[in-house]
């Protein structure tokens, strides 16, 4: 046998003599005449099975229309018999032993990409469920904190950039404002109120209310008491904020203005401060920055 694994007819005349222990010209008598005996009964239209080995037949094409492969010239394809041969189980396996750990993968209809199995549809459903299921779970919690660690604070003089420390300071002395005297005759606005939807933040909630997103501590320290997890980065879906009214405005801040900011900023300080937040830090020190103005 070739290194291509072709055996020539010569060579399988002489396998067959040695394996049926006759001479090589019975042998080769012996295959000329099964060969012709196989082509006459497959000409008849017959069927052929052989025991342990497989099954000649044939099937009957009709006219149909083809193109020449090399010119791609349209032609007609007379009806013609076509010679098939199916092996038996048995020779099947044998063969393809060597190639059994190999697993079939099926080609869509087009012959251009893989079918899908089911097995693969069904973790993309199961894929699906379960990212829904965390969706609802967290859609409750809408977090309230746009900025990044580093909190821009600012003042009626000037601004400040506050780089969080991103290790809880417990042991700062807290600061402690006196009461500043407000006139009586002071006017006092009312007080205005937002219902929360999915997707607000505390931040925005600032900007579109009091015209200045740092002032959103404000809103936190107003309706700290009705959130059911003291944490500035969380409030409840659905809940109604009050929103404080300023005796001056984010512009031009009166001094109670600047008292409740500051109040407001020690107050979300200490809350990060619980939950273990490095932005505690740096609302702590904002803080500190406003009482000195």
């Amino acid at each position: 046998m070739s290194d291509d694994n072709k055996i020539a007819l010569p060579e399988f005349t002489e396998l067959v003599a040695k394996r049926a222990k006759v001479s090589r010209i019975e042998a080769d008598a012996f295959i000329h005449q099964f060969a012709k005996t196989l082509s006459k009964e497959l000409e008849a239209g017959g069927e052929i099975p052989l025991y342990h080995f497989g099954r000649f037949h044939t099937t009957h094409i009709d006219e149909q229309a083809g193109r020449d492969p090399n010119s791609g010239v349209p032609l007609t394809i007379p009806a013609h018999t076509r010679v098939h041969f199916r092996a038996y189980n048995a020779l099947r396996f044998a063969v393809n032993a060597p190639f059994r750990q190999l697993r079939i993968r099926e080609l869509t209809p087009d012959k251009t990409a893989w079918r899908t199995r089911t097995g693969a549809w069904i973790l993309l459903v199961l894929l699906i469920l379960l990212l829904i299921l965390l969706g609802m779970r967290t859609q409750n919690w809408i977090t309230t904190q746009d900025v990044p660690v580093v909190v821009p604070v600012m003042s009626t003089a000037k601004t400040v950039m506050v780089q969080a420390d991103p290790t809880p300071v417990a042991s700062a002395p807290a600061i402690v404002l006196a009461e500043p005297v407000v006139p009586e005759t002071t006017p006092t606005a009312a007080a205005t109120s937002v219902a929360v939807s999915l997707g607000d933040t505390l931040w925005g909630i600032a900007t579109t209310q009091l015209g200045d997103p740092l002032w959103w501590p404000v809103i936190y320290a107003e309706n700290r008491p009705a959130l059911s997890r003291h944490n500035p980065d969380h409030i409840d879906n659905g809940i109604t904020l009050r929103i404080p009214a300023l005796v001056g405005s984010v512009s031009s801040p009166n001094i109670a203005d600047l008292l409740l900011k500051t109040k407001s900023y020690q107050i979300v300080a200490k809350d990060y401060h619980k939950h273990g937040n490095p932005r505690a830090a740096a609302y702590k020190r904002a803080a500190a920055r406003l009482a000195k103005e």
